[in-house]
């Protein structure tokens, strides 16, 4: 379940995720549309980690 807390963390991670997997994706140190593409799946993915690893659900 999606929570606040959840969501900050989300948001922190992905907002730190972004330009570090820009840089890993570029093309000969262009960055083009795919590379923003997958830049942003992967950092999605590793957000969503984060998110629920440390991001306190309601029980």
């Amino acid at each position: 379940m999606l929570t606040a807390n959840r969501l900050t963390w989300f948001a922190i991670a992905f907002a730190f995720a972004v330009p570090s997997m820009l840089v890993m994706f570029r093309d000969d140190g262009v960055i083009t549309r795919d590379s923003w593409i997958k830049g942003f799946v992967f950092a999605a993915t590793i957000a969503a980690v984060i998110a629920a690893v440390f991001g306190k659900g309601s029980r």
